[in-house]
Formats: structure tokens, sequence, C-alpha cells
């Protein structure tokens, strides 16, 4: 095995040969990575700023699949080196998600049929609860645009003035609103490192605002889309995100599914 340069909960990243990297999938997640070549290799007709797929491998009694080496650091990395250069990047995230949003897609799994899956799985509220939501969310429309569905600036790599974006797992067809609004609950999330100091996470935070409102901003000035058309999908969104178990995050998403309850007027 070549040296590792990620790691992941279903898989760790290694060099695999020249301009190549090898994603290996945890023996537990082996499903996964035919679900992940198979959606991959449908996306790369598509012509995105994606780095190529090449082959599914065995490797070492599990499964991986070959990528090419997209050179580059984070666009996340980037903002913490030149935070005063978050506009720039917050509008560069918004194009980029623009560009996957211009795509229509067949074959992919639904977003909406994704979220409901998770939501049926959300212990953490009751189950009228869920119920409630997902009858509130079969009702929003629905549409066959490319959806990333974990779009953020640790997904984005930066390079000479070319981006590459990756992570592509979670991707499906449906309304681009689903997607907006599912990076829109990342992006305002609060959760800071337990080492952050009171000052440090003061400057995070305005900088983090300031990403927010530049990125949501020019997506809407670019599609004509109306940030009502987004927070209409907040509520699903948040209690599927409930799902994959961050602590930290569990108050604030209470706080949104609270608000959008009653200002939906689903509340019991």
């Amino acid at each position: 095995m070549e040296r590792l340069i990620g790691q992941g909960r279903t898989a760790d990243v290694f060099f695999h040969s020249e301009n190549k990297v090898v994603k290996v999938f945890h023996k537990e997640f082996v499903k996964l990575a035919y679900e992940e070549y198979n959606k991959v290799k449908m996306i790369e007709s598509l012509e995105l700023s994606a780095p190529y797929v090449y082959e599914l491998i065995d490797i070492g009694g599990k499964k991986g699949v070959v990528y090419e080496y997209a050179q580059g650091i984070s666009m996340l990395s980037m903002m913490r080196k030149n935070p005063f250069k978050v506009a720039q990047y917050a509008k560069q995230l918004a194009e980029l998600h623009t560009e996957i949003h211009s795509k229509p897609i067949t074959g992919l799994q639904s977003i909406k049929e994704s979220i409901t899956t998770t939501i049926q799985n959300v212990k953490i509220i009751d189950e009228a609860e869920r119920k409630t939501v997902i009858d509130y969310l079969l009702k929003l429309p629905d549409d066959d645009r490319l959806c990333h569905y974990d779009f953020h600036p640790g997904n984005v790599l930066l390079f000479e003035g070319n981006a590459k974006i990756i992570d592509w797992m979670t991707a499906g067809f449906g309304n681009p609103c689903a997607d907006i609004s599912r990076t829109s609950v990342i992006l305002r999330s609060n959760v800071l490192p337990p080492s952050t100091s009171t000052i440090e996470g003061m400057l995070i935070n305005i900088f983090r605002k300031i990403f927010y409102r530049s990125y949501i901003n020019h997506y809407l000035k670019i599609t004509k889309i109306s940030q009502e058309e987004v927070e209409q999908w907040l509520l699903p969104v948040a209690v599927a995100r409930l799902a994959e178990g961050i602590k930290p995050e569990i108050p604030y998403l209470n706080r949104i599914i609270k608000r959008e309850l009653s200002k939906r007027c689903l509340s019991k």
C-alpha cells in the first residue's frame, strides 16, 4: 500500500501511482465502493470540475476506487490562510454550485427519497414528528438536477486558479434548493473545535457569517431563485442531518427544526 494521504469514517485514501490515488473502503463498507464507482462514472459524463475515476480494484482484501490525483488545497484551508478573501471564495463556491445544478441527470437516487429514508431512521425525534416532516417534504417541488448534497469548502480543491469538486458519494437528482439548503445548514453551524479560544471563536463566527451571506446572495443572484424557495427545505434537511450523529450540532439543528415547524404551522 502506498502512502496514506487521507482518512475517513468509511474509507482511507492512498497514493496509488503517478497522478493517481486510491480510495480504499473499510471492509464493512464494501457496498459503498461499488455505489461510489458507478455514481461517479455516471457524473463524469457531465464534464464537471471533478477528478477522473479510473477503475474499481481489489486491494488487500478490500475494494478501492482509483481516481485521478487532484492536486490542490481545500478551499477551507485556503480561507484559513487568507481570511480576508472569504467573500471571494464564497462567490467561487456559489458559481461551482450553480454549475452542478445546471446539469439534468437520471439514474441516480432521488434526493427527496434519500432524505425521506434518512428521516425515517432519526430516532432522536418521535415517530409522529418524523411523519409530519416527511409529509411536508413530499409536498415540496421536485426537479431532475444534479445535486452534490455535501457541498462545502472542504470538498473543493483549489490549484493554480482551477477547482476540483470531490466526494460525490451523496450525489443524487432533485431540486437544487434541497442541495443549497443542505450547504446552508453546514455553513451556518456554529460548532467549533473544543480547543478554540473565545477570541478565536468570535473571529471564526464573524468570517463564517460573511462567507455564508456572500455565498447565498451570489447564488440567488445568479439563479434568480428566492430565499424562501431555499428555506422551505430547511426543516427536512435539518432533521435528516440529525442522523449523522454530530452531537455538538444537535442544539443548533433542534433550533432550526423548532423554528421551521412553527413557521410552517406544523408543530403539534
